[in-house]
Formats: C-alpha cells, sequence, structure tokens
C-alpha cells in the first residue's frame, strides 16, 4: 500500500461524512455532551532546513528560509480561518498546539549582533481576536512554552540579514458563554517534559522541549481533568517517554481525564506508532477509532506552505483520548474541505482539527456531585 492508497482512503472518509466546509459540526447537540477540541494551529514552517543545516552559513540561510515560509503562511489570516473551524464545532475546551510569536529586527554582519526585534506574528493573540470577530465566546484557561530561541541571526538570499526569534506556546481555551451551574473550570496547570529532544546543528545542542497544560473541569456536576500536550516528533524514544511522563503526571489522578493533543505518534495507518498503544495498553480509549474503527480519520499533514490545491493528509496523529466512564457520541474533523481555506487558498494549519462530544456517565464514587464543589484543586 502507497500514500496514495491512504490519500484515496482520507478522501472516501470526506465523502462518507459529507463535511460542508464551514459548516462543518458535530451531529448532535445535547446537553449532557461535553465538546473537546485538539487543533495543531501550525507555526508556519517545519523547521527543517534549520535542523539540517552544517555549517554556520547553512543556518544563516536557514534561518532566512525559515521566517520566509512563515511569512508565506501567513499565520494572521489563517488564525481567522481557524478560529472559524472553532466555532463551528463549538467545544467547551479547546486544545491548542504550535502558537508561535515570531519575531524579526535588523543585524549587524560587522560586529555580529542583533538589534531590536519587534512582533511579526503572535498567533495565540490573532486567533483570540479572530475568535471574538466572529461571535466566539473562548478565554484562555492556561498556556505554556515549549521551545524559545533568542533572537538569532539569518541571511536571506542574496544579501538581506536580519534577526529572527521565536517562542513556541501550548494552551488550553474555555468557553466563557456557558451556563456556570453547567460548566466550570479551576486548577490551571502547565509543566514541562524531563525528556527534551536535542540535536546537535552548526552552532551547538539545541534543545527543543515539549510540555503539557491541564484544567479541572466540572460539567454538569461531573469532574473531569482536561490535558493538552504536543509531544515530540523528531524522535521516536523521547516521545515515547514524554508519553509515560503524562501519564505518570497530570493523568496520574482519580478524576476521569481527556487528553487531546497532536500525538505525532500514528494511529493510523498501520503499523502504529508505540506511543500510541502504550496509552491504549494504560486503558486510554481513542474516541475516533472507538465511533468510526473502519476509518483512519487522517488529520496530518498539509504541504509546509499549506497552500496545496487538495488535500495531503495522510496520517493520524492528533487524538482525543479518554480514560473513565465516557460514552463517546461523535467525533468529527475539522479544517480539511476547500471552503474551510483562507482567501488567499492556505489551509488553516497543516494538521486537521479534531472535535468530539463526549457523555461522562456518572462514577459510582460521585454520589452527590456538588459535594465536591471546590475540591478538585485538591485531588491528584
Amino acid at each position: 500500500m502507497n500514500r496514495l492508497y491512504y490519500w484515496l482512503l482520507g478522501l472516501l472518509c470526506i465523502v462518507i461524512f459529507h463535511i460542508p466546509g464551514q459548516a462543518q459540526s458535530i451531529s448532535r447537540d445535547d446537553h449532557h455532551d461535553l465538546r473537546v477540541m485538539t487543533y495543531n494551529a501550525y507555526q508556519g514552517t517545519d523547521l527543517v532546513e534549520v535542523s539540517q543545516a552544517s555549517s554556520q552559513q547553512e543556518f544563516l540561510v536557514a534561518v532566512g528560509q525559515t521566517i520566509t515560509q512563515v511569512r508565506a503562511t501567513n499565520p494572521r489570516e489563517r488564525m481567522h480561518a481557524l478560529a472559524k473551524q472553532i466555532i463551528a464545532a463549538g467545544p467547551a475546551l479547546v486544545s491548542l498546539q504550535e502558537l508561535n510569536e515570531w519575531d524579526s529586527g535588523s543585524f549587524d554582519p560587522a560586529t555580529s549582533t542583533c538589534g531590536s526585534t519587534t512582533p511579526e506574528f503572535q498567533m495565540l493573540h490573532e486567533l483570540m481576536n479572530a475568535l471574538r470577530a466572529a461571535g466566539g465566546h473562548y478565554l484562555v484557561a492556561v498556556q505554556a512554552s515549549e521551545y524559545a530561541f533568542p533572537p538569532t541571526p539569518g541571511l536571506i538570499l542574496p544579501a538581506t540579514f536580519l534577526c529572527v526569534g521565536l517562542v513556541n506556546h501550548i494552551a488550553i481555551l474555555a468557553r466563557t458563554d456557558l451556563d456556570r451551574s453547567r460548566f466550570q473550570w479551576s486548577n490551571p496547570r502547565s509543566a514541562q517534559y524531563q525528556s527534551v529532544y536535542a540535536p546537535t546543528t552548526a552552532i551547538g545542542t539545541v534543545p527543543f522541549p515539549r510540555g503539557w497544560v491541564s484544567v479541572d473541569v466540572r460539567f454538569n456536576g461531573r469532574a473531569v481533568r482536561f490535558i493538552g500536550t504536543h509531544l515530540e516528533s523528531a524522535d521516536a524514544d523521547i516521545r515515547r517517554r514524554q508519553g509515560e511522563e503524562l501519564r505518570n503526571g497530570p493523568a496520574q489522578t482519580r478524576l476521569p481525564v481527556i487528553i487531546a493533543m497532536d500525538s505525532n505518534a500514528q494511529a493510523a495507518p498501520q503499523p502504529m506508532d508505540p506511543t500510541y498503544t502504550d496509552f491504549l495498553r494504560a486503558g486510554f480509549l481513542d474516541a475516533w477509532s472507538s465511533v468510526h474503527p473502519s476509518l483512519p480519520g487522517f488529520t496530518c499533514c498539509q504541504n509546509q506552505l499549506v497552500n496545496n490545491r487538495t488535500s495531503a493528509l495522510y496520517q493520524r496523529i492528533d487524538l482525543i483520548l479518554t480514560r473513565g466512564n465516557f460514552d463517546v457520541h461523535d467525533v468529527t474533523l475539522f479544517g480539511l474541505t476547500q471552503a474551510s481555506k483562507t482567501r488567499d487558498g492556505l489551509w488553516p494549519s497543516d494538521h486537521a482539527g479534531v472535535a468530539a462530544q463526549l457523555d461522562l456517565e456518572d462514577p459510582s464514587w460521585l454520589i452527590n456531585p456538588f459535594s465536591y464543589r471546590g475540591q478538585l484543586d485538591t485531588l491528584p
């Protein structure tokens, strides 16, 4: 089987669901369902040139290529397109990855020093503005930095020197227009993983730390922990250790757990990534495969400039996993139709968003759910 085969399967999936662009929606509208979503917003580059540079001159050019790629993907406009997908899904909680801040400024090659920089793109800020402009009601419940690089010299050929800095964020958004008697959140937490990918580049060893964010939620009187994360893509062993840290860290709780993430761990097609199967063996349920066991549900990836005419998604790595008494009512993909693109023909992201409707049945220990008010923060 080849990539074309899986692309055709993905196209069949779209036809079966008949998702009409921005009118995508989850099929049920039940007050008993908790809607959640995960979406990798795409930082605008894969950083391939930077990671592969073998000399300082190549590294200078790679930095110039990177910011050129980011500009070509128009993050500001894409955040407006992505906001429409979030509003169409209507989740109470959204896990977001690759919300980068990109700064640029002058560089003096004679002294090899960077001058002051100014923001070019602030993707979380731009997404929040886009959500408000489109009538969405969300706030940032918690955010955390993953990797960050100070202003770094670069060269846009033939002779444009500059400095580029970036900070990579993950975040959880929470809706603010739901009745507080039905939906509340508390206990925002975040941390970085101890397992860190640190490749050797032309300028030395460069660490790319990853992290997680979480909130504790009460929905219709039932307590849940919601976790967002973005696991390592380049090193399978480090990714697997990060998954173990996640299960032994924020997911180690008496609360029912939802993990909404870009796992970088292939769930489809075969073979499945060991990090993914580790979660299944640990008792987590994959929401997509529980509803659509025969459909691949590809979520990644469009090309680096997100300007490919037809969708190029070929693997499923964006996951919503649950552990506890959840009934998964529906799972839908967002941002993978022509109507979801920007006016310039760019996909909202190189990933599709994944949204699920979950019903949490009464756990046996929760006899009177309101008796646990105020105790979420004290639960491990």
